[in-house]
């Protein structure tokens, strides 16, 4: 039998291997909107009937966050900036999610009126949203057309599931969405911005065509490519590029400005470029370590372990490094679900790992040309990155699986910044 390979553009972010050798169900996912839902499981603030902010919940089908975000900061007239949230959300899909709104009023959400959007009051607090004040996410998700149907798909789907769960979860890669779901390239405008290289950035993310994105928008990014003025290409330029026609309306202003039209763009994009090239980076070392057999749930000398928050979640602020003398009880702990076996995510700070972790972080890190003080940046502040380390294996949590004819339905619950893609890739191939 033929060993499943990963997809090219897999390949291009870094997930060379299955960490599941047998065959996948086959089949495609968000086909339809409603085939991929998922809902925060918040960390809230506490409740305070006087809090300067209003917590509410979310649900949006079909948005992705900034554009949201953007929308409602519009309706309500007030900045961004006074806009929380707990995480970002794939736009293909039904999302339910918390957001803060400092010094709004429940009457001023009860009368939003947004397309496929519904905003729900919850609490007030003294304090706002930010990102990571979530224990995890809940999916509902349909693959169709899968290979196989009824007994023998479900069955196919529970093995690999229990694969998965005896080698404690599957691997925490950043998913295809994280850097794009139709145009996966934000690594490549982060890897143009930690080098200097501003009007390749802008030219990576405002142009750049994508043979699966639409005429015209392949259009208005070969015509921003070939040079012509950034005002003329603005003329055609159609309302779904939003954050392209920010960038562009400040090089009509002002052309050659390519560092100004950056920042304008909302922080947390920005910063989203950058966490993308990392992302590529810590997702090559994860595949190095699985292609060297080396254990993702157990830590081997050398390794740096992340230790558990209260709520069981990784800290990636207290950190343990793994020596001979304390291997065995750090396994105890990793074991009773205490400890997190991690890689590192490259900045200015990093600490690489000792021993044969620490031997994959280096070569990763020499193969790509980089080292952490390429994440300095002083022209664009909010794209610097000290860099962290990120636990490499996931769990899965309440899982249910069922067939409709050739369609599989799954359920189950992820902790936070861990992708449904990166489980749905092991079962799917």
């Amino acid at each position: 039998m033929q060993k499943p390979e990963p997809s090219p553009v897999e390949h291009e972010l870094g997930m060379h291997v299955y960490m599941t050798g047998s065959d996948g169900v086959g089949g495609s996912i968000k086909n339809e909107i409603d085939d991929f839902v998922v809902e925060e499981i918040p960390l809230l603030p506490s409740s305070r009937e006087d809090g300067r902010f209003l917590i509410c919940k979310v649900t949006a089908t079909n948005w992705e966050t900034n554009r949201l975000i953007r929308e409602i900061s519009r309706r309500l007239r007030i900045s961004r900036k006074r806009i929380g949230f707990a995480g970002t959300k794939d736009k293909r899909g039904v999302t339910s999610r918390y957001m803060s709104f400092e010094d709004v009023d429940e009457e001023a959400v009860s009368s939003l009126h947004i397309s496929d959007v519904v905003v729900e009051a919850v609490q007030r607090s003294p304090r706002a949203l930010y990102l990571g004040d979530l224990q995890g996410n809940r999916f509902r998700i349909r693959i169709r057309e899968c290979n196989f149907s009824g007994n023998k798909l479900e069955d196919m789907a529970n093995s690999i599931l229990s694969k998965i769960g005896a080698a404690g979860g599957f691997p925490n890669f950043f998913g295809i969405q994280r850097f794009g779901s139709l145009r996966p390239n934000t690594h490549t405008v982060g890897l143009k911005i930690v080098r200097r290289d501003f009007e390749g950035a802008v030219h990576a993310y405002a142009g750049t065509p994508s043979d699966r994105e639409s005429d015209d928008v392949r259009e208005v990014r070969r015509l921003f490519d070939d040079g012509t003025p950034a005002a003329e290409v603005l003329r055609s330029m159609p309302r779904v590029m939003v954050f392209e026609r920010i960038l562009l309306e400040h090089l009509a202003s002002n052309p050659g400005d390519y560092v100004g039209a950056l920042r304008k763009l909302p922080q947390n994009l920005l910063m989203m470029f950058v966490h993308a090239l990392q992302g590529k980076l810590y997702n090559e070392m994860i595949s190095m370590r699985i292609a060297r057999g080396v254990t993702l749930s157990r830590a081997v000398v050398g390794d740096v372990v992340l230790a558990s928050t209260e709520h069981g979640l990784p800290d990636r602020d207290r950190r343990i490094d793994v020596k001979s003398v304390n291997l065995e009880a750090v396994n105890r702990q990793i074991e009773a679900g205490n400890g997190f076996v991690s890689a590192m995510l490259l900045g200015w700070e990093s600490v690489y790992a000792d021993g044969l972790q620490g031997e994959i972080e280096r070569e990763v890190v020499r193969s790509s040309g980089l080292s952490g003080q390429d994440f300095i940046v002083p022209e664009i502040g909010e794209c610097s990155s000290s860099g962290s380390r990120r636990e490499i294996l996931a769990s899965v949590k309440s899982v249910s699986v069922s067939a409709d004819g050739n369609d599989l339905l799954l359920g189950f619950s992820l902790f936070r910044g861990a992708y449904a893609t990166s489980l749905l890739r092991e079962i799917m191939k």
